[in-house]
């Protein structure tokens, strides 16, 4: 795995638990990427809703 995290997997497969549109869209973007992209790509998104804007 790579630089995520146990707790950022933790939280995405339970993210993609949660919906079957969520569910569906990841698991295409795994095929198409492979899973440690997929991984870092959430692990940004959900970095990214945590971070607040700075002015």
């Amino acid at each position: 795995m790579s630089w995520v995290g146990e707790q950022t997997l933790e939280a995405f497969i339970d993210y993609i638990e949660s919906d079957s549109l969520k569910r569906k869209k990841w698991l295409s973007r795994v095929r198409e990427a492979g899973f440690d992209q997929a991984l870092s790509d959430y692990h940004e998104m959900t970095s990214a809703r945590e971070m607040p804007l700075q002015m």
